[in-house]
């Protein structure tokens, strides 16, 4: 959301400034968009609680390019499911298992994972010390300790 605002305010601070260059960005950020939206409207979230949060973030990145009800099927099609969706009280309610119920998986990777994990547990029921898992902005290497 924060990039929504500073693109914009630079856009107009700068308006002839790698003019091209961004909205060729914006147009490949629409259609990206667009691409992986759902059949139903929704987008697929790899955080949050899934269908209602990716779609709020999809509709503010839709937004930011210019889209509206107006002028962009995808808009339209989100509008509907989430009205779709809207409770009786008015409000919006996802439950995490929602995540679960519209994506079917192959259960293989997770039973690798979990193996992974019970084999490895020493048995005062820690994990044995890993190496560096990253690095952040090219100037500091992280850890995450069990």
């Amino acid at each position: 959301m924060l990039e929504d605002v500073f693109i914009e305010q630079q856009m107009k601070l700068h308006p002839g400034h790698r003019k091209q260059e961004i909205e060729n960005s914006i147009r490949k950020a629409v259609q990206y968009s667009e691409d992986i939206q759902m059949p139903d409207g929704s987008w697929y979230g790899n955080w949050g609680i899934c269908f209602t949060y990716a779609t709020w973030f999809a509709l503010r990145g839709l937004a930011a390019a210019g889209k509206t009800y107006h002028n962009c099927l995808g808009v339209c099609k989100a509008a509907d499911f989430l009205l779709k969706l809207q409770l009786d009280d008015g409000g919006w309610g996802e439950s995490y298992l929602s995540c679960l119920a519209k994506v079917e998986r192959d259960p293989t990777p997770l039973h690798r994972a979990a193996k992974l994990l019970i084999n490895s547990e020493k048995e005062d029921g820690d994990f044995p010390q890993q190496e560096i898992a990253g690095a952040s902005l090219r100037t500091c290497m992280i850890h995450y300790p069990t």
